[in-house]
């Protein structure tokens, strides 16, 4: 079968999906390792027997509802990809807006002999961490001698231990080992005490177990325990935000994804919980999406 008769294939198989043919090359490309420009070069090209059939299974399982970045086993998050699995959330763009703000704090206060401090609540595959120092030292190797502090340590923390197993696998592969580490917590539980960051950053469960919008597919493929954030949405932030009072967590800035609808309420938990500065930002879309606390 050649190239463009698996492509057409690929198009039948997703009748009715909006991207029914950049999903089916998408999958080809996976299968054959080459890019949608090959495809377009080579059409006439036979495929081998083996590739056709791991095809047409890729096909079989998205048009039973599988997401991509699971039958793919990754997804692109901030310029990098990373390792997803069953176990934790897909990698969303508007997360990347919290990457954004954090590299944007790292770079305002950045000064001779400073040495970062970082904490990521609920990381999850390990994306927003891995992004934060990624871009940091690129941008350190792009502008030599700009940036004259560094990142000492990113405690990254999740309550799943499958979450962590696979944080660990794209830890490993940006060789970040000795600089994130992870561990075991229901939020801030396991954190010492007293303990001082310089940055938290978070991307907690929002979804609103009662009536909260979810698509069908992310409902029965992603993990549960990654998307409800309690009856209302902002009950795991409301325990964290207790949590940071109790145990007196500190830090200098704060960064956190909540979900659409949610920024009234995120502005009285704030309003409640503390003292400092914050406020609430749009994400590239113009939804309120980002609480920062400094």
């Amino acid at each position: 079968m050649k190239i463009i008769d698996l492509i057409n294939k690929g198009k039948e198989a997703l009748l009715g999906r909006e991207t029914a043919v950049l999903d089916a090359e998408v999958l080809l490309c996976n299968v054959l390792e080459v890019n949608r420009e090959y495809l377009v070069a080579h059409r006439d090209e036979e495929v081998d027997k083996f590739e056709c059939s791991l095809f047409c299974e890729y096909l079989k399982q998205m048009g039973g509802g599988k997401p991509i970045a699971y039958i793919l086993g990754e997804k692109e998050f901030f310029g990098l990809n990373f390792f997803v699995d069953e176990r934790v959330l897909i990698p969303r763009p508007e997360t990347e807006h919290v990457v954004e703000k954090a590299l944007d704090y790292l770079r305002a206060n950045d000064e001779n002999g400073r040495r970062f401090r970082l904490l990521d609540v609920g990381t999850g595959s390990g994306c927003i961490p891995i992004s934060i120092a990624h871009g940091f030292f690129e941008a350190a190797a792009a502008e030599a001698g700009s940036l004259k502090g560094e990142i000492e340590q990113i405690d990254a923390v999740d309550i799943s231990e499958g979450a962590l197993e696979v944080a660990k696998v794209n830890i490993s592969q940006y060789s970040f080992e000795n600089l994130i580490h992870v561990f075991q917590s229901d939020l801030l539980e396991a954190v010492e005490e007293g303990e001082k960051y310089d940055l938290i950053v978070s991307n907690l469960p929002y979804i609103d177990e009662v009536d909260g919008p979810i698509e069908e597919n992310v409902k029965k493929y992603e993990p549960h325990s990654a998307l409800y954030g309690g009856e209302r949405g902002l009950e795991l932030y409301k325990k964290m935000f207790q949590q940071m009072r109790e145990k007196g967590v500190g830090f200098e800035m704060m960064i956190g994804e909540f979900g659409f609808g949610q920024g009234e309420e995120m502005r009285e938990l704030l309003d409640n919980f503390f003292d400092q500065n914050w406020s609430i930002e749009k994400d590239h879309a113009g939804i309120d999406r980002i609480f920062i606390v400094s």
